[in-house]
């Protein structure tokens, strides 16, 4: 917690050059769409990247009337086609790019027992957070070493540090995601690239249209997070909890046994599970 305090360069060290840009991933709403608000806000040019071109386009159309001294761009790929990857690169190639958002997720995580889970299901999970996200920064990775520094941010869960039931693949994703960052980071030192800061952002319940939970002071809005991740740069570590009530709802966790931990988790989603309302969806068109 003492590094909000005593921690002070941050993101504008990253803005050098002509035109710096940040690429974010999965913009189309939620914290994507705030974090493309927060860094144009910063001073970057923005390339805001999803699957809908309708709500890109929205997205667009908002951020250039709210930084009209800003550049934005599109770029539509499915997360869940990785193949699509050098659409991307070929988007950012003549940019100055120095920022890459790995934000990407499956909209609507099924929350529900391995066992009931679709194959198409599986795959789509573990396309966008691990082939996705991989293949993207394999990619963008020579550009962002061109025009060092530059910061590298993969967005993570809650779900990793305590995977909890009927979340099985989403937290898994997310455990890669970690290890992946930790990994390259350490990667980037060692082959004396200390300048491209490589970061694991543990984020945990934000109040967005995938989960509609009330705003509070432990759920904050999207806008409230991105603000926080931006800020959390500065920490210069390999995992950081951006939001100082959910770093204090971590260290609570860590003390409490991993059981009662699994219970409290098991016991929230237990009431969102989708199998279930499949279920009695199917009961009730039964009845009918």
């Amino acid at each position: 917690m003492l590094w909000r305090l005593v921690c002070t360069s941050g993101i504008e060290q990253y803005h050098h050059g002509e035109e710096p840009w940040a690429l974010v991933t999965g913009a189309s709403d939620g914290i994507g769409k705030s974090l493309c608000d927060v860094l144009a806000h910063r001073g970057f040019n923005v390339f805001i990247h999803g699957r809908n071109p309708q709500k890109l386009a929205a997205v667009m159309a908002e951020l250039s009337t709210s930084h009209p001294r800003r550049h934005f761009e599109v770029i539509v790929a499915d997360a869940s086609k990785p193949y699509l990857v050098p659409e991307v690169v070929a988007a950012t190639s003549d940019k100055n790019l120095t920022i890459l958002i790995n934000n990407a997720g499956y909209t609507g995580t099924p929350i529900r027992p391995l066992v009931t889970m679709g194959v198409s299901e599986i795959e789509r999970a573990f396309n966008i957070g691990v082939a996705w996200t991989t293949h993207l920064t394999w990619a963008l990775l020579p550009q962002l070493m061109k025009n060092e520094p530059s910061l590298l941010v993969n967005v993570g869960s809650f779900a990793q540090a305590h995977p909890p039931p009927f979340l099985t693949t989403y937290a898994a994703n997310k455990g890669y995601l970690r290890t992946f960052t930790q990994a390259l980071r350490a990667e980037m030192t060692f082959t004396h690239y200390p300048s491209i800061e490589v970061q694991y952002h543990e984020v945990h319940a934000v109040s967005t249209v995938s989960n509609p939970q009330a705003t509070s002071f432990s759920c904050p809005t999207p806008q409230v997070m991105a603000e926080a991740m931006v800020d959390a740069v500065r920490k210069k570590q390999a995992v950081v909890i951006p939001y100082w009530v959910h770093e204090l709802i971590a260290w609570i966790l860590w003390l409490l046994p991993e059981v009662l931990v699994i219970w409290m988790t098991g016991s929230i989603l237990e009431k969102r599970r989708d199998d279930l309302k499949d279920r009695e969806r199917a009961d009730k068109g039964k009845e009918d």
